[in-house]
């Protein structure tokens, strides 16, 4: 993902290039505190995402993006500013987001998936396809791989389930050694013959789940 920054204030824009640090599908190609400098340095990058500040010298931000809005193709827009009152004439030149600074990680993070949910790619036959993580239900290590299983079918791949949630903790919950469950699908925790199982919606089956992880999820409900 290839992003601009538009900022008059070096530190505001290293602030992001700090943020956006540990987002490795993130890659900032441009950034400049020039206004006029704007439009030509998209059209040579051709950024797909844009942080933009609102309050410049010359050219103030809302203008920029009324422009950048004319392109043929248009990247994404997120405002940055230390005034919250221009929040409804930034969505009036349609801004895909609003940030206030300081810019806090925790708002960064959960405005960039929003916009750009995660994708696993995987292969099937001779074709190349991706899935949104948060259409996967439930993953299984499968030998030395690991089976996805989601609304619209299933995949194989070779992300380890340590991987998977340490890249999204937010959405897989770990309810055995060898399953990651969708953490806002679970549905109930029942105990069976001395042990546990899970439902999760839209998966056929319960899934078992280990002593320790259900003392988790009731801990944590």
């Amino acid at each position: 993902m290839k992003y601009m920054i538009v900022d008059d204030e070096p530190l505001a824009r290293q602030r992001i290039k700090r943020l956006l640090a540990s987002f490795a599908e993130f890659e900032c190609i441009a950034q400049t505190g020039k206004p006029d400098e704007v439009m030509t340095l998209i059209v040579q990058h051709q950024p797909q995402l844009i942080f933009l500040d609102i309050s410049m010298p010359e050219i103030s931000g809302l203008e920029l993006a009324k422009r950048i809005n004319s392109l043929p193709a248009i990247p994404k827009i997120i405002f940055v500013t230390a005034h919250p009152q221009y929040a409804l004439d930034a969505f009036g030149v349609f801004a895909s987001g609003y940030l206030v600074k300081p810019i806090e990680q925790s708002e960064l993070h959960q405005l960039l998936q929003h916009l750009f949910p995660p994708k696993i790619q995987y292969t099937l036959g001779n074709q190349t396809r991706w899935v949104e993580v948060r259409e996967i239900l439930v993953a299984r290590a499968d030998d030395k791989y690991t089976q996805l299983y989601f609304r619209a079918g299933q995949a194989i791949i070779e992300t380890s389930l340590k991987q998977l949630s340490e890249r999204y903790p937010e959405h897989f919950v770990q309810v055995h050694r060898n399953t990651l469950v969708k953490r806002s699908a679970m549905k109930a925790l029942v105990n069976n013959d001395g042990g546990y199982f899970v439902s999760v919606e839209g998966f056929p089956e319960q899934i078992a789940v280990s002593r320790r992880a259900a003392k988790a999820i009731k801990s944590s409900n």
